[in-house]
């Protein structure tokens, strides 16, 4: 018996165009399977003309080959090792047509970091994970102030945080300031705008294409000035109306919006007359009122004097409270001799004056409006503060009780 005639051995080309040109994949159909990997920006993907889908192809193009060699070999290696052990002629006959697999680049791409080390035996295939040129196609370029990008879009970033953070410090609620930030934006040409407000400050995002700019203000305290909310409302109704484009104007007409402060001394007066007007209501004689009236300004004079000095709030209003509410039960009691309930009373209308009930007002609307975390952020500080004012109160409480018990 003749021996069968010996077939040359086919091995694969070497020729990495010849590969290439066999590919399956067409420029579109790769540039679209790349597109769910590598989401070009709105700008670079309306204008990506073929030459540039060509481009992008040969850049990924070997990878997505030894992708789709590796995830066909395992099978193709246990079949040659198959044969190499049973049947000594096979391994001069000719290799068998690869079965057809369809592949997606998603897929290919995905098996690339699981297969590096087998990368570097294969000669046939070489590869860059990084190209520079292009991942700045893919990647977001962030725009400061003193970048050569775009300066009005950090410009624009800049202005809205600083104006959600006006309206914060003034004490706005949390919508009124979302609106009022995006109602801006929108008037002037920002299209897309994220933003997030928390208890420590607002965060302003803006998008054009593949630039991005970020912006952060701090707010240290939600104060209460309603002239500031009001004139921080009219700059935004002048932006809307187009009155005012300018983003410098607009810029500088936020930051001079500055609290107007009235006189201490008017307020004390008022505040006190206020507390008197309280045990009044509550059915105070004239005593208790004027015993209310002397614990009022006491405790506000105390309060201006704690802040002035840079105490905690809730402290402040702890030993605000117990100044003013001793203050009106020695009044009451030493001055007017009145009776323990009238005592109770002058103390109790005088402490009256901290409960804060802005914030209070504030946290429920943020609540019910669908802003949780601010709004239960604001209610524990107006609690926190009704608690101080409470302790205090009850410390006067305990001190009126030993000094009646010593005299």
């Amino acid at each position: 018996m003749s021996a069968p005639p010996k077939t040359p051995v086919t091995t694969p080309q070497s020729d990495h165009n010849s590969a290439r040109t066999t590919h399956p994949y067409s420029h579109d159909s790769y540039f679209e399977d790349l597109q769910d990997l590598y989401p070009l920006s709105p700008d670079v993907a309306q204008v990506a003309s073929p030459d540039l889908k060509a481009d992008i192809q040969d850049t990924y193009h070997d990878e997505v080959e030894l992708a789709l060699g590796l995830a066909s070999g395992k099978s193709a290696n246990d079949t040659a090792g198959a044969t190499d052990s049973t049947d000594p002629i096979a391994k001069t006959a000719p290799a068998a047509a690869p079965a057809t697999t369809t592949t997606t680049a998603s897929t290919a791409v995905a098996a690339i970091p699981n297969s590096t080390a087998d990368s570097h035996n294969n000669e046939h295939y070489e590869f860059h994970y990084h190209n520079s040129e292009l991942e700045h196609l893919f990647a977001d370029t962030i725009v400061h102030s003193g970048s050569g990008h775009d300066k009005d879009l950090a410009l624009k970033a800049k202005l809205l945080a600083t104006l959600g953070w006006r309206l914060a410090s003034c004490g706005a609620e949390t919508r009124l300031i979302v609106q009022s930030v995006k109602k801006m934006a929108h008037d002037l040409g920002c299209n897309s705008i994220d933003m997030s407000i928390t208890r420590d400050g607002i965060l302003v995002k803006l998008r054009k294409g593949h630039l991005v700019s970020v912006e952060f203000k701090e707010v240290k305290h939600f104060a209460i000035n309603m002239d500031s909310l009001a004139r921080l409302h009219e700059i935004c109704l002048k932006v809307s109306e187009g009155k005012l484009r300018d983003l410098q104007k607009i810029f500088l007409a936020i930051r001079a919006v500055r609290p107007r402060h009235y006189n201490h001394k008017h307020i004390i007066f008022i505040e006190a007359a206020a507390g008197a007007g309280f045990a009044y209501l509550n059915g105070g004689n004239l005593a208790v009122c004027i015993s209310a009236l002397v614990g009022g300004i006491v405790l506000m004079f105390a309060r201006f004097a704690f802040i002035k000095r840079g105490f905690f709030e809730s402290f402040t209003f702890m030993l605000s409270a117990f100044l003013g509410s001793l203050t009106a039960c020695a009044v009451a009691h030493f001055g007017f001799d009145t009776s323990t309930t009238e005592t109770i009373l002058a103390a109790t209308a005088t402490t009256l004056l901290l409960v804060p009930g802005f914030p209070l007002i504030n946290g429920f609307l943020d609540i019910f409006k669908g802003y949780v975390p601010i709004g239960l952020t604001r209610l524990v500080i107006a609690s926190v503060l009704v608690i101080s004012a409470a302790i205090g109160l009850l410390t006067t409480s305990y001190v009126t009780h030993f000094l009646a018990w010593l005299f």
